[in-house]
């Protein structure tokens, strides 16, 4: 028998874990379709009114909404991480999470695919209604102008002309941002198996607490070496123009950006896993 993971029993568990958290999914879809349709429908609005008035206006609506929805993706998906542990968070939940006749793998996948890929799921079915009911509400305002759907081709320039286009994020940043998004996910997964309450505030708030000592401890050791920071910016500068012409230097150093902030979020991940399988052991006995 195989006990680390079997489709069938896997299955099981995802939708168990989908029946029982039924009303709190639903709770986020309908809260992110809320704030989505208000956010999207502001912004049209004040935009197609100073059109009506003006006859133009000084704002991309396209750049402007898909900087709002880059924010509240990370925000949303941050928060809906630190519910990783939400199983556990209560006597009755705890003893159904124990009990049930699964793996910790699976319990762990489960939960993780919830989390990761459901959530990605649901944000653009949530923007697509969204959009949807923006759409319709300004086209019953402003029946007289072309009202636009959301183009999301240009949240990033992928191999286009980045500097003549209107894109949200170039190519390179992109990448990078999409995967600081991954690692931020990963440790507000790995603080909910620690702080099964609370966790988005407590995870929140000591992540702040080191990243603050991590650049107090940066600036004392650029101090040390340096009598300001004006000297070593001129460093940073020299370095920069020193490296400027060098073709190929920014294909390298992105994808290892990428690929260190990726080794970090896996490993967060693993912990998380390990942390589960402890969180068992202790709340069982």
């Amino acid at each position: 028998m195989n006990n680390i993971f079997n489709f069938k029993r896997f299955g099981l568990v995802l939708r168990k874990d989908l029946m029982e958290n039924y009303n709190r999914y639903m709770l986020l879809f309908l809260t992110m379709l809320g704030i989505m349709t208000i956010v999207l429908t502001w912004q049209s609005w004040d935009y197609y009114s100073a059109i009506k008035r003006n006859g133009s206006s000084y704002v991309n609506l396209n750049i402007v909404l898909l900087s709002y929805l880059s924010i509240m993706f990370g925000t949303f998906g941050l928060i809906f991480a630190s519910t990783f542990m939400s199983p556990m968070n209560s006597r009755i939940k705890r003893a159904t999470f124990l009990v049930s006749p699964s793996s910790n793998f699976e319990k762990f996948l489960s939960r993780w695919i919830i989390i990761t890929i459901g959530y990605i799921a649901a944000f653009f079915a949530t923007l697509w209604i969204a959009e949807t009911l923006c759409v319709g509400i300004c086209s019953a305002r402003f029946p007289d102008l072309e009202i636009k759907f959301l183009d999301l081709t240009r949240l990033t320039s992928m191999g286009n002309d980045w500097e003549n286009s209107e894109y949200l994020f170039e190519e390179d940043l992109f990448m990078i941002i999409i995967s600081l998004y991954f690692l931020f996910q990963s440790i507000f997964i790995l603080g909910s198996t620690f702080w099964e309450k609370a966790g988005f505030i407590k995870t929140f708030t000591v992540g702040t607490v080191i990243i603050l000592a991590f650049i107090q401890l940066c600036r004392w050791t650029i101090l040390f070496f340096y009598e300001d920071f004006s000297n070593f910016t001129n460093v940073l500068h020299s370095f920069e123009s020193t490296h400027k012409g060098r073709a190929g230097l920014g294909q390298i150093f992105t994808p290892a950006i990428t690929l260190v902030i990726l080794v970090f979020t896996l490993t967060n991940w693993i912990l998380a896993f390990f942390r589960l399988r402890e969180s068992e052991v202790i709340k069982r006995f």
